[in-house]
């Protein structure tokens, strides 16, 4: 049986309705942009409703003009599952949020301002950011040497995002490894009032105890200098660590 949610008919899915992210309002605001190029809004008066898909976390955005009161748009953010026709069924939160107000400011030609929920929504924000938002350090992170360290954990994650090689099984397991024991560390750093010179003298230790057979193998497997040249010259102790060791490993078979 077909429904109609927020002015679009749908058949053979369910929808659980769950809390919009910004990245849900950008979509959302792109649509309405890209929907009437030759035109300006400043507000969502003219616009009666909009939605976006997002593949990466499989949900939909809608926004839509109320029908009973055309001065309070709303946005609404849905997980969607395929479902036997006949079976569906929308499942809502009314503890939700569903204001636009963030989409006004958007169309006003505002940033949006957003607090990190911890520091790997900001090293994912920071890497993904766009001109239309502005994300903040979690408020334990933002003093002179949290940003510091913040800094330092953002270019590990770009290196590690700029080669093909960390894309593969034991790339991105190196990867997350790495990571997670930086971010770890740089914690314990900060928990005790250390430094970013500090934190540096972590990562190195923190490299040494990973293991690091697989990740070489794959370095050295792919057999193209393409590679080498595409993760170095690198900022990364972790890309470099990997490589180093690769490198090494080829002269001792020589």
């Amino acid at each position: 049986m077909a429904i109609c949610l927020h002015g679009f008919i749908s058949s053979g899915k369910r929808y659980i309705q769950v809390e919009t992210q910004t990245h849900h309002i950008a979509g959302i605001f792109l649509h309405i942009m890209r929907s009437s190029p030759r035109k300006s809004f400043s507000t969502l008066e003219n616009i009666k409703s909009a939605y976006f898909k997002c593949k990466e976390d499989a949900t939909i955005t809608f926004y839509q003009r109320e029908i009973a009161d055309e001065t309070n748009p709303g946005i609404w953010t849905y997980l969607v599952y395929e479902c036997s026709l006949m079976e569906e069924k929308v499942f809502r939160d009314l503890s939700i949020d569903t204001s636009a107000n963030l989409l006004e400011e958007l169309l006003a030609g505002k940033k949006i301002v957003r607090l990190a929920e911890n520091i790997h929504d900001y090293i994912n924000s920071k890497y993904n950011q766009s001109e239309y938002f502005d994300i903040q350090l979690p408020f334990n992170w933002n003093t002179c040497e949290g940003r510091k360290i913040a800094d330092l954990l953002l270019v590990e994650f770009k290196a590690f995002k700029a080669s093909s090689v960390f894309t593969e099984n034991a790339g991105k397991k190196y990867m997350q490894i790495v990571l997670d024991s930086f971010i770890k560390a740089a914690h314990e750093v900060l928990e005790f009032g250390g430094t970013a010179k500090h934190f540096e003298a972590k990562q190195y230790k923190v490299l040494n105890k990973i293991r690091i057979d697989e990740i070489v193998n794959i370095i050295i497997g792919y057999n193209d200098y393409r590679i080498w040249q595409e993760a170095l010259p690198s900022k990364s102790k972790a890309v470099e660590y990997a490589f180093n060791t690769a490198l090494s490993f080829i002269y001792r078979i020589k």
